[in-house]
C-alpha cells in the first residue's frame, strides 16, 4: 500500500507524485492538473472562482486538490463507482473514492487533501471521461494502473452499473441547490490585457533557473497563452484575492516542494490563504511559496543565480523544445523505460493546440519508433492537422497539432505522459 503524505499546507499539486495528473499535477498534476483536469470546452476551470461553492480553507491551499474537490462536488455519483486504492478502505472504512472527499451529509472530508492517490484517481477519471471514454472504461483504466501495486488497499467498490442509484447527486456544499453550470459567454473572465509576467519568469526554463536542483518533476502554467489548460493548474482568485497568471510547481523526492507565483503586476500587499506551515515570501517577484527547508535556497537563487539549479538537470532536453511559448509545460524524471526524462508542452496554434512531447533517451534500441511512426501515419484519420516524429541526437521529439482534447489524449494514452 502506498503511504499517505504527511500533512502540509501548500498549494498546487497537492503535490502530485508520479502517479498523478498535473498533478502532479498532475499536475498535475495535472496535472494537474494538471490540470485536468485541465481543459477547454468545459466549465470546471470556472468553478474554482464560483463564490457559491464554499470549500473548507484546506482545499484552497493546493490547486490540484482544489480541482479534485471541485470535480467531486460536481460528480459525486461518478466517484461513488470508482474504488480508492490508497488503503482507506481498511483504516477509514471508506466504500469508494467519493468518501475521501465528501461525506454522505455533504460535509467535506479532509482525507483527500493529503493523499496523492485520491487526488490522482479523481483527476484521471475526469480526464478519461472528458476524452470520450465511458465510466466503465475509465474504471478499467484506474484498476489497471493502480491495481497491480495497491490492490490490498482497494475499497470494496462494486463494478460500474448502468442502473446504479447514487447516494449523492451534484449539489452545492451545505445546500440542496444544483451546481451552476457557467457558460463561456457569461462566466466572469480575468482581464489579462494589462497584466504581464516578470522578465525572469515567462517559461518553464525560467522557473527552473529560480529553483534548486533535485526536482522529480515540475510544471509551468502561463495564463496569458490561453490554451485552455492553464487556469486549472493553478490556485484560483481566492488564494490571493487576485488571479495568478503564471506559476511554477515543482516537487522534490524528499517531499519538499517549491511553487513560484506571479499575479502579473507588482503589488504592495496581497492577502494569502496560505497557512503557517509553509513559507510564503511575497517580497519577491514571482512570489515564493515553499516548505521551510527550501525557501532560503530559492531566495539565494533570486539574488545570485548559481549553477546548481533545476534547469541544469534538464537543460539538454529543454533546449530542444519551445517551452517559452507554451501555456502549460511539464518536465518529469519519471519517463518511459527508454528515457531519463520526458517533456510535454501545449502551445496555442490558431484554433488548435500544438502538443510538443520530448524524451531524453537513455536506450536508443528500446525506443518504439515503429509504433510512433504508425501513430504518425494514421494521424490524419484521427483528427490531427500535422504530426511529426524525429530524433535529434539523444532526444526524441513528437509534435502534433489538433484539438486540445485530441492532443492531450494522444500524449497520455500513447506516449505515457503524466499531465
Amino acid at each position: 500500500m502506498r503511504p499517505e503524505r504527511k500533512a502540509k499546507n501548500k498549494i498546487v499539486t497537492k503535490k502530485k507524485g508520479n502517479n498523478t495528473l498535473i498533478i502532479g499535477a498532475a499536475a498535475v498534476i495535472l496535472l494537474a492538473a494538471i490540470g485536468y483536469v485541465f481543459f477547454s470546452g468545459t466549465d470546471s476551470n470556472k468553478d474554482k472562482q464560483n463564490p457559491e461553492i464554499k470549500f473548507p480553507d484546506y482545499v484552497y491551499t493546493d490547486a490540484l486538490a482544489l480541482s479534485g474537490y471541485t470535480y467531486a462536488t460536481k460528480h459525486p455519483d461518478v466517484l461513488e463507482q470508482i474504488p480508492c486504492y490508497c488503503g482507506c478502505g481498511g483504516h477509514s472504512g471508506h466504500r469508494f473514492l467519493r468518501d475521501c472527499f465528501i461525506h454522505d451529509d455533504w460535509t467535506y472530508e479532509e482525507h483527500a487533501r493529503y493523499c496523492d492517490v485520491c487526488i490522482g484517481e479523481a483527476l484521471k477519471v475526469q480526464n478519461y471521461l472528458e476524452s470520450g471514454k465511458t465510466l466503465k472504461e475509465a474504471r478499467a483504466l484506474i484498476d489497471k494502473e493502480y491495481g497491480p501495486k495497491y490492490a490490498d488497499g482497494r475499497t470494496k467498490t462494486p463494478p460500474v452499473s448502468d442502473t446504479y442509484n447514487p447516494i449523492l447527486t451534484p449539489k452545492l456544499a451545505a445546500s440542496t441547490a444544483p451546481l451552476p453550470t457557467p457558460s463561456k459567454t457569461t462566466a466572469p473572465q480575468t482581464d489579462l490585457s494589462s497584466l504581464s509576467l516578470s522578465d525572469n519568469f515567462k517559461s518553464l526554463s525560467d522557473g527552473l533557473k529560480l529553483t534548486p536542483a533535485g526536482i522529480s518533476w515540475a510544471y509551468f502554467a502561463n495564463l496569458k497563452q490561453g490554451t485552455g489548460i492553464e487556469e486549472s493548474a493553478m490556485p484560483g482568485v481566492d488564494f490571493y484575492g487576485t488571479q495568478i497568471i503564471g506559476m511554477l510547481n515543482s516537487e522534490y523526492s524528499k517531499n519538499s516542494w517549491v511553487e513560484l507565483h506571479d499575479v502579473g503586476k507588482s503589488l504592495a500587499s496581497v492577502q494569502s490563504r496560505a497557512g503557517n506551515d509553509a513559507d510564503h515570501i511575497l517580497s519577491t517577484r514571482p512570489f515564493i511559496y515553499s516548505t521551510k527547508d527550501m525557501t532560503a535556497s530559492v531566495q539565494a537563487l533570486f539574488k545570485e543565480q548559481s549553477n546548481a539549479t533545476a534547469y541544469n538537470t534538464y537543460k539538454s532536453l529543454l533546449e530542444k523544445v519551445n517551452d517559452e511559448n507554451a501555456g502549460f509545460a511539464k518536465i518529469n524524471s519519471n519517463a518511459s523505460s527508454f528515457a531519463n526524462a520526458s517533456y510535454i508542452g501545449f502551445i496555442r496554434s490558431g484554433n488548435d493546440i500544438t502538443g510538443e512531447i520530448a524524451f531524453s533517451i537513455k536506450d536508443r534500441a528500446a525506443v518504439p519508433l515503429a509504433k510512433y511512426n504508425d501513430l504518425k501515419n494514421s494521424s490524419s484519420g484521427r483528427g490531427f492537422r500535422s504530426y511529426e516524429v524525429s530524433m535529434e541526437n539523444n532526444t526524441l521529439i513528437i509534435r502534433m497539432t489538433s484539438t486540445l482534447s485530441n492532443v492531450r489524449s494522444e500524449a497520455m494514452q500513447n506516449y505515457g505522459i503524466d499531465i
